[in-house]
């Protein structure tokens, strides 16, 4: 759940949609400095799906420790964990590729949590307590054992060392088309964050590869209050403005005695969209 303050409300955007709609902006993604990404349809299911386990949380969502809706980046160990894995299971039951995506994707996630220099918002774990280093080593476990198994599946070359599920650059082709569409899948979560949340987590893109085997750059940002956009340089889709748009509940911004009460507020808020302009 994204929890965006405006106001005397809090607008409550489910991760999915915050995930549907970085697979609406992953759709435009590539021009002439940028590669469209191929396989298509496995690319885009990727992105699309790389939130799909929250609802087991947003479904009915908890309060965090100042009794305000949990925000994503305020999630705790136990839930991130759940929803991770699941979202690289869903993802993985529709598509190989799309799995081995969001698979790697939720395994970054894990690593950022538990590294105190990684820059920008984003989970945070307490792993000096040795319950939660060995829960986030077995989730971590896992995942690159599912990577290993839609690796096999997919024919991808199995003799490569791997760092966090990459090979490095120009170990092979596969695993350089590999790192450009996971690296894509980051850029259009961040895209998609910067323009759902309160404030945008971070002001530039982790690496993003202009094709597959090139040079990584950055993408930098910058939320433009006064017209409600987001500008994005170097510019990577094939129309120079995007505009898409978000449901969202909207509930009011105060602390709730428990999450029945939240619930029953968000059962009683009407679905509206929040319109959200990218553009260079």
């Amino acid at each position: 759940m994204i929890r965006r303050e405006v106001g005397s409300d809090f607008f409550l955007i489910a991760q999915n949609d915050h995930a549907i709609l970085a697979g609406q902006l992953a759709q435009h993604f590539g021009n002439d400095r940028f590669a469209r990404p191929e396989p298509r349809e496995s690319v885009l299911t990727g992105v699309r799906m790389h939130d799909a386990g929250w609802p087991l949380h947003d479904d009915e969502p908890t309060l965090n420790a100042d009794h305000r809706p949990l925000d994503v980046f305020e999630t705790p160990r136990p839930i991130g964990l759940k929803v991770w894995a699941a979202s690289a299971e869903r993802a993985a039951a529709v598509d190989p590729y799309a799995g081995l995506l969001v698979s790697l994707h939720s395994l970054a996630l894990s690593i950022f949590a538990t590294s105190p220099s990684t820059p920008g918002r984003h989970e945070r774990f307490d792993v000096s307590q040795l319950s939660e280093r060995f829960e986030v080593n077995k989730f971590q476990h896992r995942e690159v054992e599912r990577q290993e198994q839609l690796r096999k599946q997919l024919g991808l070359p199995s003799d490569l060392p791997l760092t966090h599920g990459l090979a490095e650059p120009h170990a092979s082709a596969d695993d350089d088309r590999l790192a450009f569409h996971f690296r894509m899948l980051q850029a259009m979560d961040l895209f998609s964050l910067c323009v759902c949340c309160t404030k945008p987590p971070a002001d530039k893109t982790q690496d993003v590869f202009p094709k597959p085997g090139a040079t990584a750059t950055h993408l930098k940002l910058r939320r433009d209050e006064k017209h409600n956009a987001l500008r994005v340089d170097p510019w990577p889709f094939d129309q120079p403005r995007l505009e898409l748009s978000v449901p969202y509940r909207r509930v009011p911004a105060r602390a709730y005695q428990g999450p029945a009460e939240l619930h029953r507020q968000l059962a009683a808020a009407a679905a509206e969209q929040l319109v959200v302009i990218v553009t260079e």
